[in-house]
């Protein structure tokens, strides 16, 4: 590892901590992610579905990097992204579910079904279906995480005045 990267690692070390952004499919471990990313913006611009952003300014080392929010946009997992990523920070995986980008959590507080009122909207809008969110008692979602992928589609559908849904990034691999 030359000098340039083995700075670039510690400077994001120390100026990133607690800091998680979702991050494009495909992306590799974030200390390498952050050291290896272009900043180039081609994901983003590739992306039809406007999914990908880049950090900001105020975003410290992470600026210029692309990032998802799915409670915003969806990802539709089209991996076009991956395609123009020149820097191979975004790279080609054998299966979908390894390239999931985050794992949907219910707020049962603001689940409608958790209140007694008939509702599978999160479970119809997933594109994994019942192998992500299983309707316990034919009624209460439930997330499997070991299936969702953490596309957001279920916080788009969700129907309740606030959404009872969020999505928060796969935990990362330790170096």
């Amino acid at each position: 590892m030359n000098d340039f990267c083995r700075l670039t690692i510690n400077a994001v070390k120390a100026t990133a901590p607690g800091k998680s952004l979702i991050r494009p499919p495909g992306a590799i471990e974030e200390i390498a992610f952050l050291a290896g990313c272009q900043r180039c913006g081609k994901c983003s611009g590739a992306c039809e579905d406007r999914s990908i952003h880049i950090a900001g300014p105020d975003e410290g080392v992470l600026v210029g990097t692309p990032y998802l929010a799915p409670d915003e946009q969806p990802c539709t997992f089209c991996l076009r992204c991956i395609e123009v990523c020149p820097s191979g920070v975004l790279e080609k995986r054998e299966s979908s579910q390894s390239y999931a980008i985050g794992v949907a959590k219910i707020n049962q507080d603001n689940c409608l079904a958790y209140h007694e009122q008939l509702c599978s909207s999160c479970l119809y809008a997933c594109p994994m279906g019942i192998k992500a969110i299983e309707l316990r008692d034919f009624r209460y979602p439930i997330i499997r995480t070991e299936c969702c992928i953490g596309c957001g589609r279920c916080i788009k559908a969700c129907i309740a005045e606030n959404p009872a849904i969020t999505v928060v990034p796969c935990p990362t691999k330790k170096e």
